[in-house]
Formats: structure tokens, sequence, C-alpha cells
């Protein structure tokens, strides 16, 4: 049996898997659904004949679907452990088959322990207040000051935990203390802090897997009074050989969910754990949980502050790269107009005049999204701008070198989409190219459409690709509508996309507006059809009409 889960801290998707065929998709009708916006109805498959034999298949999904970051463009084989990535949602891969961790920590091992005469408790019922006289007692009293005190006040977050169960300790016949932390799978947890005896310690620690599935999958606490008295406990492995004579454990938890366990025992035969030291225990298990969560929080914004500003310094270069200022041009008019679904992206246009006295344009899309597509935009960007400078530049030679600069210098699922043309305002004359970019729209002063086809593949996505350039002329009042896919794949609450048809429509109706009105009216009918709907994907516009 496999287990298909979200490797996150907040797990929201969790799946046994047996042998078989499972579709994964936002449909409903997907064996395996994830709810996200970035995953298609049907958007991959899974096929499992054993566990060491699991194939991955990409059905054509829009967002991609990848292993460890590598793209899935043919059936790919997944191995235990792998991360596989549906749009933006990360799930992992792994056995069901209980899981010991590195030697030197903890050990979790079964010794098939009957639990029937153990105390269970609800985590709520040990919660519950102390009676007076635990509260009343000074060291009582001071041990949960200092906790209080730690709660509030920074700090890392080892030195806190060794000190709450030293504190422990010092209240309660404790002799050895430790917190167990849940990693990736519910029943795989790791030695986050161990005292022995009051001190420190690094040795290794076995704990049962029966309390350990009863903290962790019930939320209950534990309390073992003395083993020594029950001849169930007396006779079992674990106990003979670690020779504990009571044992406690509470969970720790976030929002109903256990992330981990404090766990207490003794070899003291003279020391009894009772119901009032393990309301102590849950009590301080509660406040170290409050305290780790709080350190996650903090980690969490510091990491997205980070982020954040390196997110910020990168979109102000990439807002710098694009042209400040378009070209005058003499009877003709022009516009540009870029807005991004993140703070970087991948769309890019430039408008240059070159030293012949033409116009350039060029509008691409760049694959994937955020910080990368970024990167390789302003790349792709650069090195156009390098062959500008040509004393006769060229469309098909400039895509080639471009294109096969991409293919040397970067992996194979990065490429792009590109509309490159070439005005020469005298003649009236565009000559131009279209690498696998949305069709432009050519819409002439009587009303009639033309739609600018690809004239070949995308840049960078094969060796030896080759493209066909085109030329058409501009009479007065015609003008060219060139876009990125972020406008047809406008997406509303209702999952429906805006689609080419209603651009071609919007177009149409306001084609009599200069090129700043056409691209203001279509912005503006995009987001009435998507309303509270956030883009998904970068925007990009372009619109060249010649006046006389």
């Amino acid at each position: 049996m496999l287990r298909l889960f979200s490797p996150s801290a907040r797990k929201r998707y969790n799946w046994e898997l047996s042998e078989g065929r499972y579709i994964l998709g936002r449909s409903p009708q997907s064996d395996l659904v994830i709810d996200d916006s970035t995953v298609s109805r049907r958007h991959a498959q899974i096929d499992i004949v054993d566990p060491q034999g699991i194939i991955l298949t990409d059905l054509g999904s829009h967002n991609g679907t990848t292993v460890n970051g590598h793209r899935v463009t043919a059936p790919a084989e997944v191995r235990l452990g792998d991360i596989l990535t549906f749009g933006r949602v990360d799930l992992k891969i792994a056995s069901t088959e209980p899981t010991s961790v590195e030697a030197g920590s903890v050990e979790v091992a079964d010794f098939g322990e009957d639990l029937r005469n153990a105390r269970i408790v609800p985590i709520e019922e040990a919660l519950q207040p102390l009676p007076a006289e635990i509260t009343r007692d000074p060291g009582v009293f001071k041990a949960f000051s200092e906790m209080g005190r730690m709660l509030i006040l920074p700090g890392p977050e080892e030195e806190m935990l060794g000190k709450g169960l030293k504190l422990l300790q010092g209240i309660i016949p404790v002799e050895r203390a430790a917190i167990f932390l849940t990693r990736d799978l519910e029943d795989d947890v790791s030695l986050s802090a161990c005292c022995v005896a009051g001190e420190a310690s690094s040795d290794s620690f076995t704990i049962s897997r029966t309390i350990l599935d009863e903290l962790l999958g019930q939320q209950n606490a534990i309390l073992i009074a003395d083993t020594q008295t029950d001849t169930k406990f007396a006779e079992q492995k674990s106990i003979v050989e670690s020779r504990i004579r009571s044992a406690m454990a509470v969970p720790l938890y976030d929002e109903g969910k256990v992330f981990g366990v404090l766990y207490a025992d003794t070899t003291n035969p003279l020391h009894h754990f009772t119901e009032d030291y393990l309301r102590i225990t849950a009590a301080f298990g509660n406040i170290l949980a409050a305290k780790m969560v709080n350190c996650n929080l903090l980690k969490e914004r510091q990491a997205k502050e980070v982020l954040e500003s390196e997110l910020a310094a990168a979109s102000q270069i990439q807002e710098r790269l694009l042209p400040k200022e378009l070209p005058h041009l003499e009877r003709y008019s022009l516009s540009a107009f870029q807005i991004q679904s993140k703070q970087v992206g991948g769309d890019l246009y430039d408008v240059v005049r070159l030293k012949d006295g033409r116009i350039v344009f060029l509008l691409a899309d760049v694959s994937g999204k955020g910080m990368g597509a970024a990167l390789l935009a302003s790349n792709i960007l650069a090195s156009f701008r390098v062959l500008y400078g040509a004393e006769d530049f060229s469309l098909l030679e400039a895509t080639d070198r471009v294109s096969s600069q991409l293919l040397r210098s970067t992996r194979p699922e990065d490429f792009a989409t590109l509309f490159l043309g070439v005005l020469c305002p005298q003649t009236n004359t565009l000559r131009y190219l279209n690498a696998g970019h949305n069709p432009p729209l050519l819409v002439r002063e009587d009303g009639r459409v033309e739609h600018l086809e690809a004239s070949g593949i995308p840049v960078g996505a094969f060796d030896l690709a080759e493209w066909r350039e085109e030329t058409l002329e501009l009479g007065v009042g015609d003008f060219l509508f060139a876009f990125t896919d972020g406008i047809p794949e406008a997406m509303n609450a209702r999952e429906e996309e805006f689609g080419d048809e209603s651009l071609e429509r919007v177009v149409l109706t306001c084609r009599d507006q200069s090129p700043e009105e056409l691209t203001e009216s279509v912005m503006q009918e995009v987001k009435r059809f998507i309303g509270e709907v956030s883009p998904s994907d970068d925007t990009t516009l372009l619109v060249l009409r010649r006046e006389q």
C-alpha cells in the first residue's frame, strides 16, 4: 500500500493507494480530486504496478506536472519519496509501512503492547484546570510562571524546549522527558529534545508504536501509573528492556492537528505517575505547543519578508528593462500595456527604432511563472536587444539565434512563444513571424479581421526549428492587436474562460477607439468577467494603428 499526501505541515490531501490506475484532477469525477485552480480537470494519471513500479503521465494539463522539479513530458517513473507537483500543488508518495528514523535520535518500535489497562484520557479532560492545592504549591507556581515568560519572550526554539523539560522534571518525579515531532508521515517522528535526570541527552530513545499511534491518531493522553502491578505491562518487551515503572504522554497539537508528543517516564519503583501529574504535563505541553507554533509563524513571516523583498527588487529590475517610453511614429499611434499576476512574471514586450528607421515589435510569453520565468524573460529580451544593433536586422536570423541560445543554456521545459514584427513606416509594410504565439488580430478599417497564425514553433523548444516570415500592408484605419494568453484564458469563479471569441468581439466593438482607449476597454471587460477572482497569468497587450 502506498500513500500520496501533502508534504506541508498543514496536510490537506492524504490518500492510500493500492495497485491500479488513478486519474488525478480538479474534476469531481477524478479518482483523486484536488480542489485548486492551477490543477486541470483531468490533470494526470498514476499507474501503480507495485511499490517499486509507479508511472506518472501528464494528461495535457494546462500548468504541467513535475517530479522533483523536472517537467513530465512523457510517462515517467516515480520512486518512493519523490515530490510530485500538479500546477502549484505538491504531493509526496511514500510507503505506508512503519518507518524508523536515524540512529541516535528515536526509534519507533512495535512491541505489540496492549493499552487496555492504561488510562486513556481525552486531551480536553487532561487540560482541565488543576486542583487549587497544586497551583498553590510554590514550585509549581514558579515553574508555570517561567513557562509563561518563555511563551512571550523571544528565544531559540531548541533552548525553549530543553528548558521546558527541565522545569517539568523539577516539579514531577520524571526521569526521562522527551519531545517528539512528526515528520512528513504521521507515524514517523523525530526526537526534538530530551532530558534525562534533569540533563540534556542525545542518547537514542525508543518509543512504543502503540503509544505513538494512540497519541497521533486518537489525540488522547496516556497514563501508565505502575507497570509492575499490571501483568499485561510487566511482561511486555519494551517495558522489561527499559525497566520503566511509570509513564505518561500527551499530544502537542495546533488547530486540531497533532504535530508532536510530550513523553515522560521513570524507572524508580517509588514514583508512580498520577492524573494530577498528567494534567501538569498536559498544561506544559499546551504551552510548549503554543510556543512552537509561534516560532514557526515567526520563521514563516521572516522567510516571507525576505522573499517579498527579493521579489520586489526583481520586479523593479524587470520593470526597468521594459521600454520607458514608446517611439514616436508619424501617421501611427501605438500603445503597450502589461500587468503581472505575481510580482515578477514571464511576459515581455519591446518596441525599438532600428538604425534604418524601421520599428521592431516584440511580444513574448515564457513558460512557467514566478522568478524562473522572469529570469528567462529578461534573458530573451536582452538577447534580442543585442541583435537589434545589426546593420540589417533580420527576423529569421534573430529568432534562430535566440532559440539556439535558449537550447544551450536552459532546461528542456524552458521555452517561449513570441510575435516579432518589423514595421517600415515609409511603405506601411509589416514583416512578421509568429513562433507559436496567440495569433494577433489584424483589424481592417472596414471591420474585417485577419488572424496572424503561427509560422513556427516556440523558441527554445527544439533544435533545428524553422520559422516562416510573412508580410502585410497596413491601410489607413487598420490596426494590429497583439496579446498574451492571460486575456483569453482569464477565468471567472465558475471556471469559465474569457475566450478568444469574447476578446475579438470586444476589439471589434471598440475598433474606433484609440490604442490607449481600446486597451482600457479590453481590460475593463476582462475585469468585469472574472469579478473577484485574481488573475492567474500575466497579461500583456500591444496595439498599433495607422492613422493616416
